[in-house]
């Protein structure tokens, strides 16, 4: 297992042991996969490092090895490895399921719609480089359910300011901007700016996940990136009751992209 210590990380741990007890059950690639319900091509994006592994995968793992909670533990760690909040592992798997998203936020773009540098700009204060690295592959690892055959709904709020803000350089704020148009072209996402003159000030960034057959989650943020997610409930049912309202003093989403555009060409 080139390049693989199991004593250097939880993930390079994690890697180890799957590809370990993998082989010593005689499984390819892809025969594990179709016993977790992956491809091999996931299990072998996994095991050299260049996708994350999830609750589903991992409890699977656990069940077909027969050892309880032993890959499934290790996600918690992995996520402190690279900065995640805590709880914010669990609301990447429930987006990654989710059939539609609807996003509100007050400070940066909605991370399912951010460049990587304008990503690394918005997360790279306090941290060393190679963790910024990691934060931003994760992100942009997340963007991948935008592109699949049956990508969610994605209703974006974004405050005005938050277009208006410089994020590293005019260039960069420049190509995000480029980028988020291009977005809005797809029939599956569409973004609403709300105006700095709009009479309405919601307490936080939050976000509200439906799906096909089960019941609204809510992930609400707070300071330093953390969040929680919330069941379905009171909460929930607020969040989405609050996001009718801002999305009442937005613009519409063909003034919106008027706006963005003559933002891009000032930029």
């Amino acid at each position: 297992m080139s390049g693989i210590d199991p004593m250097a990380s939880a993930h390079d741990f994690y890697i180890f042991h799957m590809k370990r007890l993998r082989e010593a059950a005689g499984l390819s690639q892809d025969a594990l996969g179709g016993r977790v319900g992956y491809t091999g091509k996931m299990v072998g994006l996994v095991e050299t490092k260049k996708r994350r592994p999830n609750t589903k995968m991992s409890v699977a793992m656990d069940e077909l090895h027969e050892i309880p909670k032993f890959f499934e533990a290790m996600l918690p760690r992995i996520a402190e490895e690279v900065g995640l909040p805590p709880g914010f592992w669990e609301y990447v798997e429930e987006e990654a399921r989710a059939s539609q998203i609807r996003l509100y936020n007050q400070n940066a773009l909605p991370g399912l719609l951010q460049t990587p540098a304008y990503a690394w700009e918005v997360m790279r204060a306090g941290k060393r480089p190679d963790r910024v690295e990691e934060l931003v592959k994760t992100r942009m690892e997340r963007q991948e359910i935008l592109r699949r055959e049956d990508p969610p709904n994605v209703i974006a709020l974004v405050d005005e300011g938050v277009l208006r803000k410089t994020v590293g350089s005019p260039e960069r704020t420049k190509e995000q901007l480029a980028h988020l148009l291009e977005l809005t072209e797809e029939p599956h996402i569409t973004v609403y700016v709300v105006p700095s003159a709009a009479q309405i000030w919601p307490e936080t960034s939050f976000t509200v996940l439906s799906f096909d057959n089960d019941p609204d989650l809510g992930y609400v943020e707070s300071i330093g990136g953390r969040g929680r997610l919330l069941e379905a409930g009171p909460q929930v049912t607020e969040l989405a009751v609050g996001f009718e309202l801002i999305r009442e003093n937005a613009l519409t989403a063909a003034d919106s992209e008027v706006l963005i555009r003559t933002l891009m060409e000032n930029a």
